[in-house]
């Protein structure tokens, strides 16, 4: 099985609120759309023509996450 490298997201989300989601771009440079419904950042994103964003939830309290 091929190694996938981490990702440091913390820099990323650092300005996005706690429990909101968030489509990040496929190539994880930035994020795409943001808000409390996961649909509608789903829908957000992929009008703004990112097909395969990258969808989560930033966490309540501060822990390590493994997506």
């Amino acid at each position: 099985m091929p190694t996938v490298p981490a990702i440091d997201l913390g820099e990323l989300l650092k300005d996005i609120s706690r429990g909101s989601w968030v489509a990040i771009s496929s190539d994880e440079t930035h994020v795409v759309a943001s808000g409390p419904d996961m649909q509608v950042v789903i829908d957000t994103a992929k009008n703004l023509g990112e097909l395969t964003p990258i969808i989560t939830r930033v966490p309540e309290h501060a822990c390590t996450l493994v997506l």
